[in-house]
């Protein structure tokens, strides 16, 4: 993995979620620029970012971007938001059809923004979901999830691990390699939103992020070593 582009959710005009002063937007701008400074510590990196300030970049754009980079992966950064106060927790999705209603809803919300013809939706998800990089993007998205749960459970014991899901997500569509948006805490949980605010915990959902990145990229190498055997 030489290349990472990461996408922090949302920007500009269309702050995300927002509860107890805080933003979606701002919250995971910061996430990703210490997710960047992670990974750039590590040899032969290079990070691209959609966006470094408060900004709106439309969702195709951002996956336009990573494909103009040639990128290896591509992560998107989000928080969760839900009606029910006590949801809380870490979940990756993939693109594909929902299979629940909560998945679902929470595209829905994401890709509001969208300028993009929600009714062609079937028929592009089809074609993106043929493609040769699902079964990379669903191990990079197990990687990730498994990464962000173990480390951000140790400084929230109350983190649910809420498993890799699958939804139609505008800002994933059309990407040519691993792709993956991550929720990674609801803002409506008073609890979540608490640790948010601080500057350790949103730090250690950054090195849980790069935890799951370099959990995959170890993975991508036993393949490789295997295949060479």
């Amino acid at each position: 993995i030489a290349r990472t582009v990461m996408d922090p959710g949302l920007g500009g005009q269309d702050p995300g979620a927002k509860a107890r002063g805080l933003t979606e937007a701002a919250l995971v701008l910061d996430i990703a620029l210490r997710l960047e400074k992670l990974l750039l510590k590590e040899r032969g990196v290079e990070v691209v970012l959609t966006r470094r300030t408060d900004t709106f970049i439309p969702l195709e754009e951002r996956t336009a971007v990573a494909n103009r980079a040639e990128a290896d992966l591509f992560l998107s950064i989000h928080l969760n938001a839900s009606r029910n106060t006590a949801a809380r927790g870490i979940e990756t999705y993939v693109l594909n059809f929902a299979t629940t209603s909560d998945a679902e809803a929470i595209a829905a919300r994401e890709n509001a923004a969208s300028g993009g013809q929600m009714r062609q939706l079937p028929d592009i998800v089809r074609a993106i979901t043929l493609n040769n990089k699902i079964h990379e993007t669903r191990d990079f998205a197990s990687s990730g999830q498994s990464g962000v749960y173990e480390r951000v459970r140790k400084i929230d014991r109350g983190a649910r691990n809420l498993g890799v899901k699958q939804a139609p997500f505008m800002v994933l569509m059309g990407a040519t390699m691993p792709s993956v948006l991550a929720e990674v805490s609801f803002l409506t949980n008073r609890e979540e939103a608490d640790l948010l605010k601080t500057e350790k915990y949103r730090e250690q959902v950054a090195e849980a992020l790069f935890a799951g990145v370099m959990a995959y990229q170890q993975s991508l190498k036993k393949a490789t070593a295997v295949a060479a055997n």
